[in-house]
């Protein structure tokens, strides 16, 4: 089954009437959230998926940001910690992927690509740390890897990175002003640094699916979201 509804959702609807597997597609998906509202929402619908699926195996999608020395203690990553801690110490089965900056269709999250393709269209100034990367994955490449995990039932009760490569966020911006076709507005602070993701498991499984992780996968996932 899958609980929630949004880009997550909608790339894992195969599981609709999966009743072995619950995909936890509500989460709070904005990194600047702070609303504690929002935090305890989650968690109690959380707690009562698991409590009422406890034979199948849960789900959830948390963030590679947990490993970032800049957002570690965010409240977004604070509170996704806290939900792993919850599918951990519960009984039952389950999978965490922590995903890094996923990119698709249909996300209501203010997103990082998201951010540069408002402001750039509408000319608005924004800063960007000139040390900072980021990881971009196709929400194709998200749902690819995770079915391996899920459907060969070999690895449970695991945290998994899921990342490819990373991209210097000027990188973003220069792939963003060819797609929006205006050069941007903006500054870069001396602030960020480059965050290294480890993810051994998912190194076989890009060769096994031919995952396209070269100089040109920023610039085809933009383009294939975000250009007209």
């Amino acid at each position: 089954m899958v609980v929630g509804s949004g880009m997550m959702a909608q790339a894992f609807s195969s599981y609709a009437e999966n009743l072995r597997t619950v995909i936890f597609a509500s989460g709070v998906s904005n990194s600047l959230e702070r609303d504690p509202h929002a935090f305890s929402r989650e968690r109690n619908l959380l707690a009562a998926v698991r409590n009422a699926n406890p034979e199948a195996l849960l789900v959830y999608f948390s963030t590679c940001s947990i490993e970032d020395a800049d957002r570690r203690n965010t409240p977004y990553v604070k509170h996704k910690l806290a939900m792993e801690s919850l599918l951990a110490n519960a009984p039952g089965k389950w999978l965490v992927f922590r995903l890094p900056l996923v990119i698709g269709r249909g996300h209501r999250g203010a997103t990082f690509a998201q951010f540069l393709y408002r402001k750039i269209s509408e000319g608005k100034s924004f800063e960007i740390w000139a040390n900072a990367t980021r990881y971009p994955l196709d929400i194709d490449d998200v749902l690819r890897v995770a079915q391996e995990f899920i459907e060969n039932r070999q690895i449970v009760n695991q945290r998994i990175n899921v990342a490819l490569r990373s991209y210097p966020v000027s990188e973003f911006v220069r792939v963003m002003e060819r797609i929006v076709g205006k050069k941007a507005n903006y500054v870069q602070v001396e602030r960020g640094a480059h965050q290294e993701i480890v993810c051994p498991e998912v190194i076989p499984l890009a060769e096994k699916f031919h995952l396209d992780y070269t100089d040109g996968y920023l610039e085809r996932v933009l383009r294939k979201y975000f250009a007209a």
